[in-house]
Protein backbone atom coordinates (compact mmCIF):
# COMPACT_ATOMS: atom_id res chain seq x y z
CA UNK A 1 0.00 0.00 0.00
CA UNK A 2 3.23 2.39 0.86
CA UNK A 3 3.96 2.01 -2.73
CA UNK A 4 0.74 2.54 -3.96
CA UNK A 5 0.42 5.64 -2.13
CA UNK A 6 3.72 7.00 -3.23
CA UNK A 7 3.37 5.97 -6.84
CA UNK A 8 -0.05 7.98 -7.02
CA UNK A 9 1.52 11.09 -5.04
CA UNK A 10 4.43 11.07 -7.65
CA UNK A 11 2.03 10.77 -10.93
CA UNK A 12 -0.29 13.91 -9.24
CA UNK A 13 2.78 15.98 -8.81
CA UNK A 14 4.13 14.93 -12.67
CA UNK A 15 0.36 16.06 -13.53
CA UNK A 16 0.34 19.32 -12.09
CA UNK A 17 4.11 20.15 -13.54
CA UNK A 18 2.76 19.07 -17.04
CA UNK A 19 -0.20 21.53 -16.39
CA UNK A 20 2.10 24.32 -15.47
CA UNK A 21 4.03 23.55 -19.21
CA UNK A 22 0.75 22.97 -20.99
CA UNK A 23 -0.78 26.42 -19.17
CA UNK A 24 2.20 28.21 -20.66
CA UNK A 25 1.79 26.92 -24.53
CA UNK A 26 -1.75 28.15 -23.71
CA UNK A 27 -0.82 31.42 -22.70
CA UNK A 28 1.20 31.43 -25.86
CA UNK A 29 -2.04 30.60 -27.93
CA UNK A 30 -4.44 33.11 -26.39
CA UNK A 31 -1.66 36.23 -27.00
CA UNK A 32 -0.88 35.16 -30.62
CA UNK A 33 -4.37 33.27 -32.87
CA UNK A 34 -6.33 36.24 -32.44
CA UNK A 35 -3.63 37.81 -34.06
CA UNK A 36 -2.98 35.49 -36.91
CA UNK A 37 0.86 34.82 -35.56
CA UNK A 38 2.30 31.46 -35.44
CA UNK A 39 2.32 29.32 -32.08
CA UNK A 40 5.60 28.74 -32.56
CA UNK A 41 7.89 31.57 -34.23
CA UNK A 42 9.49 33.18 -33.21
CA UNK A 43 10.51 32.32 -29.69
CA UNK A 44 8.28 34.12 -26.40
CA UNK A 45 9.47 37.82 -26.10
CA UNK A 46 8.57 40.73 -24.03
CA UNK A 47 5.47 42.89 -25.19
CA UNK A 48 6.78 45.82 -24.54
CA UNK A 49 10.55 45.89 -25.47
CA UNK A 50 10.33 42.79 -27.62
CA UNK A 51 13.58 41.32 -26.03
CA UNK A 52 13.87 37.81 -26.65
CA UNK A 53 13.25 35.55 -23.11
CA UNK A 54 15.77 33.20 -21.83
CA UNK A 55 14.61 29.74 -21.05
CA UNK A 56 15.59 30.37 -17.55
CA UNK A 57 12.92 33.30 -17.32
CA UNK A 58 10.74 31.24 -18.79
CA UNK A 59 9.66 28.59 -15.92
CA UNK A 60 5.98 28.62 -15.38
CA UNK A 61 5.06 30.47 -12.20
CA UNK A 62 9.01 30.52 -10.77
CA UNK A 63 10.26 32.76 -13.15
CA UNK A 64 6.93 35.16 -12.30
CA UNK A 65 7.81 35.16 -8.96
CA UNK A 66 11.60 35.26 -8.98
CA UNK A 67 11.33 38.42 -11.45
CA UNK A 68 8.40 40.34 -9.42
CA UNK A 69 6.32 40.37 -12.09
CA UNK A 70 8.35 42.19 -14.28
CA UNK A 71 10.24 41.55 -17.58
CA UNK A 72 14.26 41.13 -16.97
CA UNK A 73 15.14 43.74 -19.72
CA UNK A 74 13.01 46.30 -19.40
CA UNK A 75 11.62 46.48 -16.18
CA UNK A 76 7.77 46.88 -17.07
CA UNK A 77 5.49 44.93 -14.92
CA UNK A 78 4.35 41.38 -16.76
CA UNK A 79 0.65 40.91 -16.68
CA UNK A 80 -0.46 38.64 -13.46
CA UNK A 81 -2.87 36.53 -16.52
CA UNK A 82 -0.10 34.24 -17.65
CA UNK A 83 0.79 32.96 -13.78
CA UNK A 84 -2.54 32.72 -13.27
CA UNK A 85 -3.56 30.62 -16.66
CA UNK A 86 -0.71 28.26 -16.07
CA UNK A 87 -1.88 27.72 -12.44
CA UNK A 88 -5.72 27.09 -13.26
CA UNK A 89 -4.50 24.39 -15.86
CA UNK A 90 -2.19 22.81 -13.72
CA UNK A 91 -5.07 22.64 -10.94
CA UNK A 92 -7.42 21.62 -13.31
CA UNK A 93 -5.34 18.29 -14.83
CA UNK A 94 -4.45 17.63 -11.20
CA UNK A 95 -7.76 17.59 -10.31
CA UNK A 96 -9.20 15.40 -13.04
CA UNK A 97 -5.70 13.36 -12.51
CA UNK A 98 -7.21 12.58 -9.01
CA UNK A 99 -11.15 11.86 -10.05
CA UNK A 100 -10.38 9.43 -12.69
CA UNK A 101 -7.39 7.40 -10.90
CA UNK A 102 -8.00 8.12 -7.27
CA UNK A 103 -10.09 4.87 -6.31
CA UNK A 104 -8.13 2.98 -8.49
CA UNK A 105 -4.95 3.27 -6.41
CA UNK A 106 -7.28 3.14 -3.34
CA UNK A 107 -10.37 1.05 -3.86
CA UNK A 108 -9.40 -1.41 -6.19
CA UNK A 109 -8.47 -5.01 -4.53
CA UNK A 110 -6.22 -6.63 -6.87
CA UNK A 111 -5.96 -10.10 -7.33
CA UNK A 112 -5.03 -12.94 -9.34
CA UNK A 113 -8.92 -13.40 -10.61
CA UNK A 114 -9.58 -9.32 -11.53
CA UNK A 115 -6.17 -8.26 -13.27
CA UNK A 116 -7.47 -8.71 -16.81
CA UNK A 117 -10.49 -6.75 -15.21
CA UNK A 118 -8.13 -4.01 -13.36
CA UNK A 119 -6.12 -3.58 -16.21
CA UNK A 120 -8.85 -3.10 -18.73
CA UNK A 121 -10.06 -0.33 -16.10
CA UNK A 122 -7.16 1.47 -15.92
CA UNK A 123 -6.86 2.07 -19.72
CA UNK A 124 -10.30 2.98 -20.47
CA UNK A 125 -9.53 5.48 -17.26
CA UNK A 126 -6.44 6.70 -18.72
CA UNK A 127 -7.92 7.08 -22.14
CA UNK A 128 -10.95 9.18 -20.28
CA UNK A 129 -8.23 11.36 -18.72
CA UNK A 130 -6.64 11.80 -22.29
CA UNK A 131 -9.69 12.78 -23.58
CA UNK A 132 -10.93 15.12 -21.10
CA UNK A 133 -7.63 17.02 -20.48
CA UNK A 134 -7.90 17.96 -24.41
CA UNK A 135 -11.06 19.04 -23.56
CA UNK A 136 -9.98 21.09 -21.49
CA UNK A 137 -6.90 22.12 -23.22
CA UNK A 138 -9.42 23.94 -26.01
CA UNK A 139 -11.90 25.03 -23.99
CA UNK A 140 -9.54 27.28 -21.84
CA UNK A 141 -8.07 29.47 -24.49
CA UNK A 142 -12.05 29.69 -25.97
CA UNK A 143 -12.74 31.16 -22.77
CA UNK A 144 -10.04 33.52 -22.53
CA UNK A 145 -9.86 34.68 -26.17
CA UNK A 146 -13.76 35.12 -26.01
CA UNK A 147 -13.25 37.04 -23.18
CA UNK A 148 -10.58 39.33 -24.15
CA UNK A 149 -11.20 39.75 -27.57
CA UNK A 150 -15.02 39.17 -28.27
CA UNK A 151 -14.13 36.09 -30.74
CA UNK A 152 -14.26 32.26 -30.81
CA UNK A 153 -11.83 31.03 -33.28
CA UNK A 154 -12.72 28.42 -35.90
CA UNK A 155 -9.88 26.77 -35.93
CA UNK A 156 -10.46 25.31 -32.12
CA UNK A 157 -13.84 24.91 -32.69
CA UNK A 158 -13.21 22.82 -35.19
CA UNK A 159 -10.43 20.80 -33.68
CA UNK A 160 -12.95 20.66 -30.69
CA UNK A 161 -15.62 19.21 -33.17
CA UNK A 162 -13.52 16.85 -34.77
CA UNK A 163 -11.80 15.55 -31.52
CA UNK A 164 -15.41 15.09 -29.70
CA UNK A 165 -15.98 12.48 -32.83
CA UNK A 166 -12.49 11.09 -32.91
CA UNK A 167 -11.95 10.62 -29.17
CA UNK A 168 -15.61 8.83 -28.22
CA UNK A 169 -15.50 6.75 -31.04
CA UNK A 170 -12.03 5.19 -31.57
CA UNK A 171 -10.51 5.98 -28.15
CA UNK A 172 -13.59 5.31 -25.63
CA UNK A 173 -15.35 3.00 -27.87
CA UNK A 174 -18.77 4.73 -27.82
CA UNK A 175 -21.34 4.56 -31.02
CA UNK A 176 -21.48 7.35 -33.16
CA UNK A 177 -24.86 8.14 -31.98
CA UNK A 178 -23.66 9.76 -28.64
CA UNK A 179 -21.43 12.27 -30.15
CA UNK A 180 -23.40 13.13 -33.23
CA UNK A 181 -27.14 13.56 -31.12
CA UNK A 182 -25.12 15.94 -28.68
CA UNK A 183 -23.84 17.51 -31.63
CA UNK A 184 -26.80 18.07 -33.36
CA UNK A 185 -28.47 18.86 -29.73
CA UNK A 186 -26.53 21.51 -29.12
CA UNK A 187 -25.56 23.57 -32.51
CA UNK A 188 -29.32 23.33 -33.83
CA UNK A 189 -30.64 24.53 -30.26
CA UNK A 190 -28.24 27.44 -30.30
CA UNK A 191 -28.95 28.12 -34.14
CA UNK A 192 -32.60 28.38 -33.67
CA UNK A 193 -32.35 30.66 -30.78
CA UNK A 194 -29.85 32.92 -33.15
CA UNK A 195 -32.45 32.84 -35.61
CA UNK A 196 -35.67 33.87 -32.97
CA UNK A 197 -33.55 36.43 -31.68
CA UNK A 198 -32.59 37.93 -35.08
CA UNK A 199 -36.03 37.90 -35.94
CA UNK A 200 -37.59 39.35 -32.91
CA UNK A 201 -35.11 41.90 -32.34
CA UNK A 202 -33.56 42.46 -35.80
CA UNK A 203 -30.14 42.07 -34.60
CA UNK A 204 -28.14 39.22 -33.32
CA UNK A 205 -28.47 37.70 -30.23
CA UNK A 206 -25.91 34.48 -30.33
CA UNK A 207 -22.51 34.56 -32.77
CA UNK A 208 -21.93 31.43 -34.51
CA UNK A 209 -18.54 30.76 -32.49
CA UNK A 210 -21.04 30.55 -29.68
CA UNK A 211 -23.30 27.75 -31.90
CA UNK A 212 -20.27 26.22 -33.16
CA UNK A 213 -18.80 26.07 -29.61
CA UNK A 214 -21.96 24.33 -28.20
CA UNK A 215 -21.86 21.83 -30.73
CA UNK A 216 -18.54 21.01 -29.89
CA UNK A 217 -19.05 20.80 -26.36
CA UNK A 218 -22.24 18.32 -27.62
CA UNK A 219 -20.27 16.06 -29.33
CA UNK A 220 -17.23 15.77 -26.73
CA UNK A 221 -20.01 15.47 -23.48
CA UNK A 222 -23.00 13.67 -25.71
CA UNK A 223 -26.46 15.16 -24.96
CA UNK A 224 -26.75 15.05 -20.76
CA UNK A 225 -23.50 16.62 -21.08
CA UNK A 226 -24.41 19.36 -23.61
CA UNK A 227 -27.93 20.25 -21.66
CA UNK A 228 -26.58 20.26 -18.38
CA UNK A 229 -23.94 22.69 -20.40
CA UNK A 230 -26.63 25.14 -21.98
CA UNK A 231 -28.76 25.34 -18.46
CA UNK A 232 -25.47 25.80 -16.55
CA UNK A 233 -24.08 28.27 -19.01
CA UNK A 234 -26.78 30.38 -19.00
CA UNK A 235 -27.19 30.34 -15.12
CA UNK A 236 -23.23 31.14 -15.03
CA UNK A 237 -24.52 33.64 -17.59
CA UNK A 238 -26.58 35.36 -15.67
CA UNK A 239 -24.77 35.83 -12.55
CA UNK A 240 -21.83 36.93 -14.43
CA UNK A 241 -24.20 39.73 -15.84
CA UNK A 242 -25.90 40.88 -12.49
CA UNK A 243 -22.75 41.10 -10.67
CA UNK A 244 -21.15 42.92 -13.48
CA UNK A 245 -24.19 45.56 -13.41
CA UNK A 246 -23.93 45.39 -9.49
CA UNK A 247 -20.24 46.04 -10.18
CA UNK A 248 -20.65 49.29 -12.51
CA UNK A 249 -23.88 50.59 -9.37
CA UNK A 250 -21.24 50.66 -6.77
CA UNK A 251 -18.69 52.74 -9.51
CA UNK A 252 -21.65 55.08 -10.39
CA UNK A 253 -22.33 55.24 -6.48
CA UNK A 254 -18.82 56.30 -5.69
CA UNK A 255 -18.49 58.83 -8.01
CA UNK A 256 -21.78 60.16 -6.58
CA UNK A 257 -20.81 60.55 -3.22
CA UNK A 258 -17.15 62.07 -4.41
CA UNK A 259 -19.02 64.52 -6.64
CA UNK A 260 -21.63 65.67 -3.55
CA UNK A 261 -18.15 65.77 -0.86
CA UNK A 262 -16.36 67.84 -3.78
CA UNK A 263 -19.32 70.11 -3.66
CA UNK A 264 -20.26 70.25 -0.15
CA UNK A 265 -16.17 71.61 0.25
CA UNK A 266 -16.93 74.22 -2.37
CA UNK A 267 -19.78 75.25 -0.91
CA UNK A 268 -18.34 76.07 3.14
CA UNK A 269 -15.96 77.61 0.86
CA UNK A 270 -18.46 79.88 -0.55
CA UNK A 271 -19.46 80.36 3.07
CA UNK A 272 -16.50 81.36 4.08
CA UNK A 273 -15.59 83.54 1.80
CA UNK A 274 -18.72 85.54 2.35
CA UNK A 275 -17.84 85.43 6.06
CA UNK A 276 -14.35 86.83 5.77
CA UNK A 277 -13.64 84.01 8.47
CA UNK A 278 -10.31 82.96 5.79
CA UNK A 279 -6.60 83.39 6.38
CA UNK A 280 -4.98 85.62 3.67
CA UNK A 281 -2.37 82.25 2.56
CA UNK A 282 -5.98 80.68 1.02
CA UNK A 283 -7.64 83.62 0.13
CA UNK A 284 -6.99 83.14 -3.15
CA UNK A 285 -8.30 79.16 -3.05
CA UNK A 286 -11.64 80.45 -1.78
CA UNK A 287 -12.23 83.31 -3.84
CA UNK A 288 -11.74 80.85 -7.22
CA UNK A 289 -13.78 78.54 -5.57
CA UNK A 290 -16.41 81.54 -4.61
CA UNK A 291 -16.38 82.13 -8.74
CA UNK A 292 -16.31 78.65 -10.18
CA UNK A 293 -20.02 78.81 -7.65
CA UNK A 294 -21.40 81.76 -9.43
CA UNK A 295 -20.27 80.43 -12.88
CA UNK A 296 -21.73 76.71 -12.20
CA UNK A 297 -25.19 78.74 -10.94
CA UNK A 298 -25.11 81.01 -13.83
CA UNK A 299 -23.27 79.89 -17.28
CA UNK A 300 -25.55 77.42 -19.09
CA UNK A 301 -22.61 75.97 -20.79
CA UNK A 302 -21.62 74.15 -17.57
CA UNK A 303 -25.18 73.19 -16.77
CA UNK A 304 -25.37 71.79 -20.34
CA UNK A 305 -21.99 70.14 -19.79
CA UNK A 306 -23.47 68.59 -16.37
CA UNK A 307 -26.04 66.90 -18.55
CA UNK A 308 -24.05 65.37 -21.09
CA UNK A 309 -22.44 63.93 -18.00
CA UNK A 310 -25.40 62.37 -17.21
CA UNK A 311 -27.13 61.31 -20.72
CA UNK A 312 -23.28 59.24 -20.89
CA UNK A 313 -23.87 57.54 -17.79
CA UNK A 314 -27.50 56.74 -18.98
CA UNK A 315 -26.07 55.61 -22.26
CA UNK A 316 -22.99 53.72 -20.37
CA UNK A 317 -25.35 51.74 -18.16
CA UNK A 318 -27.64 51.07 -21.45
CA UNK A 319 -24.83 50.08 -23.73
CA UNK A 320 -23.71 47.71 -21.01
CA UNK A 321 -27.30 46.34 -20.73
CA UNK A 322 -27.31 45.96 -24.83
CA UNK A 323 -24.02 44.78 -25.16
CA UNK A 324 -22.31 41.85 -26.62
CA UNK A 325 -21.29 39.45 -23.39
CA UNK A 326 -18.95 36.87 -23.93
CA UNK A 327 -20.56 33.29 -23.62
CA UNK A 328 -17.92 31.48 -24.69
CA UNK A 329 -16.26 31.34 -20.88
CA UNK A 330 -19.84 30.78 -18.84
CA UNK A 331 -20.40 27.84 -21.19
CA UNK A 332 -16.49 26.34 -20.90
CA UNK A 333 -17.08 26.84 -17.09
CA UNK A 334 -20.39 25.03 -17.22
CA UNK A 335 -18.75 22.45 -19.46
CA UNK A 336 -15.59 21.69 -17.18
CA UNK A 337 -17.94 21.89 -14.25
CA UNK A 338 -19.75 18.84 -15.99
CA UNK A 339 -16.56 16.91 -15.80
CA UNK A 340 -16.25 16.83 -12.32
CA UNK A 341 -20.26 17.02 -11.17
CA UNK A 342 -22.51 16.78 -13.81
CA UNK A 343 -23.03 13.20 -13.78
CA UNK A 344 -23.62 13.38 -9.69
CA UNK A 345 -25.94 16.37 -9.90
CA UNK A 346 -28.30 14.78 -12.67
CA UNK A 347 -28.56 11.95 -10.80
CA UNK A 348 -29.72 13.98 -7.63
CA UNK A 349 -32.02 15.62 -10.11
CA UNK A 350 -33.73 12.18 -11.28
CA UNK A 351 -34.28 10.99 -8.32
CA UNK A 352 -35.77 13.97 -6.96
CA UNK A 353 -38.12 14.07 -10.11
CA UNK A 354 -39.16 10.22 -8.58
CA UNK A 355 -40.44 11.01 -5.51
Amino acid sequence: MLFTNNLFYFLSFFVFIFGLVIGSFLNVVIYRLPEGKSLLFPASSCPDCKTKIKFYDNIPIVSYFLLRGKCRSCGKKISLIYPAIEFLIAVLFYLLFVKIFYKAFFYFDITPYNLLLFKNYLTYNFLLFISYSFFIFILIPISFIDFFHRIIPDSLNIMLIIAGFLFNIFLLHKSFLFPFIGFITGGLFFYLIAVFYDLIRKKEGLGGGDIKLIAGIGAFLGIKGVIFTIFAGSFFGLSGFILGGLYLYIQDRTKIISNQSNKEKLIQNDVNYNSGNHSDNISNANSLAHNLNIISNTNPKINLENLELNLNKNKTDENFISSKIPFGPFLSMAAIFYLFYGTYLINIYINFIKR
